[in-house]
């Protein structure tokens, strides 16, 4: 299951999605070994049932608990703001008492290994509260996993995707705000390194964005893996549908289905393949389902094209080593040509004017020009009246449109000491374990 969100208004849709997805479930029982599990991919409650407390975390463990399945479940962005709690670390400790299970974990389930990894940071994230942030310890644990798995498919969870993973992503929310892939604004690469370099990952299943399974690239494949958007069962979903996904497997392979919850849980198999095949598995999706443009879904279409996609309206403009900017939908993106995948927005507002690159001298750089020499990106109007410079920085063009919001809360709230403590705890400074009172 995606991005949960549950709350109490709407728990009916929540029980009667949970009735399909048992009915799947039972319908499963004892086939090729019969085991069966309830992933969940974090982010457990709607704001109006406190996201992160610890009333939420029991509110949803009991809708958990009514699963004909054990459930496994790792965290998202909205399980560790809750307000009751000081830093990240008490805020984490809640939710493993609660669900009495590590953050992190493997554990084989039929022919695979299922491996679970989770975010760590919302208070002590640099900038976006909502960066999934996979911390050290996850990733040179997850690593360890991959290597001494062997020829053994592995299955991986995760709240957010791998930045390279080549699935669809929404430039104006999480792009912009830089908390799209895992560790956004860290080490964005480190996940899609460890996925080639390792053979053995055949699946990778994350949620986020509240998307539904109707696109194009709901499904990617990359490196022999594929790499599995997964929907909400709520209100919370941004194109009008409701779905979950199914994974089957045996000894010869795998099938991955999406539920639909609006019509009494029918299924459809999106990806069939075999675990022996190297090759990148194919998304099949009918032609009468699937959402190609802003009429059926507003968020497909040119909002999220790939680089070098020949789309109406998007113009590309190559700034040299990784990047790449897109004049798309009113915004200027940056891409990364590595990942062909959007990183991060420069402006928001482009309407009326033109994006130019510009050299160290001011000069405008052409399309022969050397894209490495630009020093800034510039916005201009037909008549030069209206001017915009971006000044390039280490990471590229992009700006960070949205700083801590906790931080912000704190110290409108006096509360400063407790911003050093959290950054503290961040940087490995002060000890885990240390209760903090303010």
């Amino acid at each position: 299951m995606g991005d949960l969100h549950i709350d109490k208004e709407t728990e009916d849709m929540f029980v009667a999605a949970q009735g399909h997805l048992n009915r799947i479930l039972q319908e499963g029982e004892g086939r090729d070994g019969g085991a069966s599990r309830v992933v969940q991919l974090g982010d457990l409650g709607a704001y109006s049932a406190d996201p992160g407390s610890q009333a939420c975390f029991d509110f949803a463990k009991s809708f958990l608990g009514g699963f004909a399945a054990p459930s496994l479940l790792v965290t998202g962005n909205h399980d560790l703001e809750g307000s009751e709690f000081n830093t990240d670390e008490e805020n984490l400790a809640a939710w493993q008492r609660t669900f009495a299970q590590p953050h992190f974990w493997c554990c084989d389930v039929g022919p695979a290994l299922m491996v679970g990894i989770s975010t760590v940071r919302f208070r002590s994230n640099e900038h976006s509260v909502h960066e999934v942030h996979i911390d050290d310890e996850q990733v040179a644990w997850l690593r360890e996993v991959l290597e001494t798995a062997g020829d053994k498919p592995v299955v991986v969870y995760s709240h957010a995707p791998p930045l390279g993973c080549g699935l669809k992503v929404i430039n104006e929310v999480h792009v912009k705000n830089r908390c799209a892939w895992l560790n956004h604004s860290t080490d964005p690469f480190a996940f899609i390194d460890l996925v080639e370099s390792h053979s053995n990952v055949r699946l990778w299943f994350s949620g986020h964005f509240h998307l539904s399974h109707n696109y194009a690239d709901s499904v990617s494949s990359r490196h022999g893996t594929a790499f599995v958007q997964t929907g909400v069962i709520g209100t919370c979903n941004r194109d009008g549908m409701r779905q979950s996904r199914v994974l089957e497997m045996d000894r010869e392979g795998f099938r991955v289905l999406t539920v639909d919850h609006h019509d009494d849980g029918r299924t459809r198999v999106d990806v069939e393949h075999s675990w022996s095949d190297p090759s990148d598995p194919v998304h099949v999706l009918p032609d009468d389902e699937l959402l190609c443009d802003p009429s059926d879904g507003f968020l497909c279409g040119r909002s999220s094209c790939a680089i070098g996609e020949e789309l109406g309206g998007v113009t590309w403009l190559p700034a040299g080593g990784d990047v790449m900017l897109a004049v798309q939908d009113e915004h200027l993106i940056q891409y990364s040509v590595r990942a062909q995948a959007a990183v991060g927005a420069v402006s928001l507002d482009v309407r009326g004017r033109t994006a130019r690159l510009l050299d160290e001298n001011g000069a405008v750089l052409g399309p022969d020009d050397a894209g490495d020499s630009a020093v800034a990106v510039e916005l201009v109007a037909e008549d030069g009246s209206d001017r915009e410079t971006f000044p390039r920085h280490e990471g590229g063009f992009y700006l960070i449109h949205q700083p801590n919001k906790w931080e912000k809360r704190m110290r409108e709230q006096g509360l400063e000491e407790l911003i050093e403590i959290q950054r503290a705890l961040r940087d490995g400074k002060l000890d885990p374990t240390t209760q903090v009172a303010v």
